[in-house]
């Protein structure tokens, strides 16, 4: 049976799954996943309906994988039309709605400098990411909907 609730608690089996969908693992797919954890909980949301999503970023490779782990991490998906995609430069800037709040995601000037894969692998990174914090990675803010 398929579970329409997101187990926070296993990051490992939702990057496994993650890389099921995307195809490699990577530190933009985890970054996305991370970033959805971090909006679920923020909202305090279930995931996979009741929620929208809009990232503006830069549309194109490496950084449009981090929608993938946004699809997995939240169950937003642009096949039911709740995550939209707006092809903007850097900084990255993920929103996330549910019917209450609002969270604003962004990632730490830090971590892009880390993104020099010369100096970091791929899957390297994508582990520090992984047992990285929250606050270590992103800036981000929550606000109250009026209705």
């Amino acid at each position: 049976m398929i579970k329409l609730t997101v187990e926070r608690d296993n990051i490992k089996d939702m990057v496994e799954r993650g890389i099921k969908l995307h195809g490699h693992s990577g530190p933009y797919l985890n970054l996305g996943i991370r970033m959805g954890l971090l909006a679920l909980d923020q909202l305090d949301a279930k995931g996979y309906f009741g929620l929208s999503t809009e990232v503006e970023l830069e549309y194109r490779t490496p950084m449009s994988c981090l929608i993938d782990g946004l699809q997995i991490s939240t169950g937003c998906t642009m096949g039911k039309g709740n995550i939209k995609v707006k092809n903007n430069p850097v900084p990255i800037k993920v929103t996330i709605k549910s019917e209450q709040k609002t969270i604003t995601v962004t990632i730490k000037p830090e971590i892009y400098q880390l993104m020099d894969f010369k100096k970091n692998t791929d899957e390297n990174l994508a582990e520090k990411i992984l047992k990285m914090g929250d606050r270590e990675l992103f800036d981000y803010s929550v606000t109250n909907e009026t209705p």
